[in-house]
């Protein structure tokens, strides 16, 4: 009885296997801010023939890990951008002060606020679910405090993303010092954790 039918069945296996646990993996920063085909007055300007398309030029401005300062590689400034192998990225502003409402959740035992737009563009070849989306933040010597204040904020997606577009929300934590941030943002389970510092 011939193998190569047995061979050829156990191949297929394989390589839909390795497509089912392909990661997005480490961030990198980026040189320029991404945006999706969504953004309001956000058009990219048409290629000719022999030059470079926009995406192009930014994926051969973006320095490799190699070529990045360690620095770089373990957090950037509040509004940089990094993106993932797979091309998602995102963009966290500079923090701005905040007052919550009353009825904000999160804001006990704080004092200061911060809050930060953060823009998701997905560059990648699929779908991006943002139901895994989670941040973290230190502040001085203490772990701040996420803020949840309906209809103040802009709300986190709840809508997957669709190849191309991009998607904008806040975020707010009740912070010990608003000039000494470590911000900690993870899209989902598949990539590693994109860091920012002021």
């Amino acid at each position: 009885m011939s193998k190569t039918p047995a061979i050829g069945a156990a191949l297929a296996v394989a390589i839909l296997f390795a497509g089912c646990t392909a990661t997005g993996g480490e961030p990198k920063p980026a040189a320029s801010e991404p945006a999706g085909t969504n953004r309001p007055a956000f058009s990219a300007p048409a290629a000719t023939e022999g030059e470079p398309t926009a995406a192009e030029e930014t994926t051969e401005a973006e320095p490799t890990e190699a070529e990045a300062t360690e620095e770089e590689q373990d957090a950037k400034p509040f509004g940089s951008s990094w993106t993932w192998e797979d091309g998602l990225s995102i963009t966290v502003s500079k923090p701005k002060d905040y007052k919550p409402n009353v009825y904000a959740a999160g804001t006990e035992g704080f004092t200061k606020f911060v809050v930060f737009d953060v823009t998701l563009v997905n560059k990648s070849t699929k779908t991006w679910d943002p139901s895994m989306f989670s941040a973290s933040m230190q502040s001085g010597n203490e772990e701040a405090s996420e803020v949840y204040d309906y209809g103040k904020l802009k709300e986190r997606p709840n809508t997957k993303l669709l190849k191309g577009r991009e998607v904008t929300f806040q975020i707010a934590f009740g912070v010990k010092d608003p000039k000494d941030l470590v911000l900690e943002v993870t899209p989902d389970w598949e990539r590693k954790p994109a860091l920012y510092h002021s």
